[in-house]
């Protein structure tokens, strides 16, 4: 089976990390899937997205490439063409009958394209329940919905060790995300604000911006910068080891995140055992089954500072719980997804 994904850049985001997680689910389940991730943009992340494809063998089941402008591969040749958020490229797959719509963007103004879909899209693939219903409701005249989850790879599974050495004096309370108003940055670091006198925790700040002279200042001003460790952003192939390193400092994963479609880098957190503290979003609430342990009302620090304290206190039982919660981020979950919906596909032929 041939499988082309268009995206409109390429990333270090979620949607690059998901389509590499397919390609290794697919593989470790012996399924005869070839992708295409063809990108009308590169944002910096496509020579890295490549490498880890070479790094991890992905190269026969998965290539990565720019789409030339005012062209095309052969749609004729795919199985199933997934086009992810790119609406800019509908006029050129018209007249494609195997075309998809995977819709996994949480900002509501980059979904209006949902309300003029071409008559050829078949079906709307959404990477979780709570996000199946928040786009049914917000356009309840769209093709047929179905929920594709993420898989998370067994990297974030298996390298995971808080015994090993430690680098740092202070327990991490670790934001990664890009620092904008939707993933709510201003947030995490009133929360940050609240421990600022709290000798053993430091603050990890990783996402795009997180280098540039204005978040410097602000935490300069706030009393933070001296507890605060700073990164841009980190290769795909980091990212198992950015998880590994929070849980063997005992650290905690915040996100209070006013909007996700499915909230796959807490997914990876939990699936590595690192307890997480969550804005009460749907999306968050599906990760951890509505365990408010692992949950706070968006807007009130105060509640995130009393749970983010029970969690760094009673750490050992916290990261044996919320590992339960991963099994479903897990790659043979993702694999049901993908055959019920291709079997339910290729029935309506």
């Amino acid at each position: 089976m041939d499988v082309l994904i268009i995206y409109q850049f390429c990333s270090f985001g979620g949607v690059e990390r998901v389509i590499l997680n397919r390609a290794m689910a697919f593989r470790k389940y012996h399924q005869n899937i070839n992708l295409s991730a063809g990108y009308l943009q590169d944002y910096g992340a496509l020579q890295s997205f490549q490498a880890y494809i070479r790094a991890n063998k992905l190269d026969d089941c998965l290539s990565a490439f720019l789409i030339a402008e005012g062209s095309l591969p052969n749609l004729d040749k795919y199985d199933f063409i997934l086009n992810i958020d790119t609406p800019q490229i509908f006029e050129r797959t018209l007249h494609a009958g195997n075309v998809y719509v995977e819709c996994h963007t949480p900002y509501i103004e980059n979904r209006q394209y949902l309300k003029s879909l071409p008559q050829n899209i078949r079906g709307i693939l959404v990477p979780s329940k709570s996000f199946r219903t928040l786009v049914a409701s917000e356009f309840p005249d769209l093709p047929p919905i179905f929920v594709l989850p993420n898989p998370v790879s067994e990297e974030f599974f298996e390298n995971q060790s808080s015994r090993e050495t430690v680098f740092f004096p202070k327990r991490p309370i670790t934001y990664f995300a890009r620092l904008e108003e939707l993933k709510n940055f201003s947030e995490a670091a009133r929360i940050f604000g609240l421990f600022a006198d709290t000798e053993d925790v430091m603050f990890f700040v990783i996402g795009k911006g997180a280098d540039e002279k204005l978040l410097i200042h602000s935490l300069e001003r706030k009393g933070l910068i001296e507890k605060t460790l700073l990164r841009d952003r980190i290769d795909f192939d980091q990212a198992p080891s950015l998880v590994n390193l929070v849980k063997r400092h005992r650290g905690i994963f915040l996100s209070p995140s006013k909007g996700e479609s499915f909230g796959l880098s807490a997914a990876e957190f939990i699936s590595g055992g690192v307890p997480v503290l969550l804005s009460d979003i749907p999306a968050h609430k599906e990760l951890v089954d509505n365990d408010e342990r692992f949950l706070y009302r968006l807007g009130n620090i105060a509640s995130a500072k009393t749970k983010m304290i029970n969690l760094l206190q009673d750490w050992d039982n916290m990261s044996e719980l919320v590992r339960k919660y991963a099994n479903k981020f897990r790659e043979d979950t993702f694999i049901k997804a993908w055959r019920k919906f291709t079997a339910y596909q290729n029935s309506m032929e």
